[in-house]
């Protein structure tokens, strides 16, 4: 990544910033689907500058804060994006920088990615089951299944098996910030939760078109 463009939440006492935040990430993600490869992939990436935890009355919440950054391999390709006519019917609502070459000081990066929700464990384990009986030519029970899980849960988390066990009865969810989205239909909104974590190297790779990834990585400054 060697461009990028930031845009910054105007503060409007009348509305909420979530509201803002949703109507922004709505229309990026429409420019994204419109630079889409074959895969449904683009080489387009963000991430949150003031992504954080805080504390108020005495309770920890999460926040996006009030900037995003827009990243590209090139000035091209943001000039193909095209953030002021995607986003110029909130103008009132959002500044847009121009695009900006990466400065000198970023050494250093994020992994943005997009955190789903799993509590319905007994589905899963119900899917474990027909893929590994389709794998091993025999059927295992239920239970079986539930037992390998638990294990790798285990190994995979360093706890014990109480703990294990405890989680798949009781999954947590992450409290992460997160931005409410309406699918394309229109007829859905769900909340997108993005897991913002800093990582040693720079990965190279593509991202979806929310601009988010499991591997790729944004530099950071």
């Amino acid at each position: 990544m060697r461009f990028y463009q930031e845009i910054t939440l105007i503060k409007t006492p009348e509305i909420s910033p979530y509201f803002i935040w949703s109507k922004l990430y709505t229309q990026l993600h429409l420019a994204l689907v419109e630079q889409k490869n074959l895969d449904k992939m683009v080489n387009i990436g963000v991430s949150f500058p003031e992504y954080a935890y805080q504390e108020k009355e005495g309770k920890e919440f999460a926040s996006l804060g009030t900037k995003l950054r827009v990243f590209a391999s090139s000035e091209q390709e943001l000039q193909k994006l095209n953030l002021n006519k995607w986003l110029d019917r909130l103008m009132d609502y959002v500044h847009i920088k121009s695009i900006r070459p990466i400065p000198s000081n970023a050494n250093s990066y994020l992994l943005v990615k997009r955190y789903r929700v799993t509590t319905n464990l007994e589905r899963l384990t119900r899917r474990f089951m027909r893929r590994e009986s389709k794998r091993t030519g025999r059927e295992i029970s239920f239970e079986e299944a539930q037992k390998i899980q638990n294990l790798r849960f285990l190994e995979e988390k360093k706890v014990t098996l109480e703990k294990a066990k405890a989680y798949y009865t009781n999954p947590l969810v992450k409290d992460l910030p997160f931005v409410k989205i309406k699918s394309l239909s229109g007829e859905q909104e769900f909340s997108l939760l993005i897991n913002q974590q800093p990582v040693d190297q720079q990965q190279q790779g593509s991202f979806s078109t929310y601009g988010l990834s499991s591997k790729a990585t944004v530099p950071n400054w």
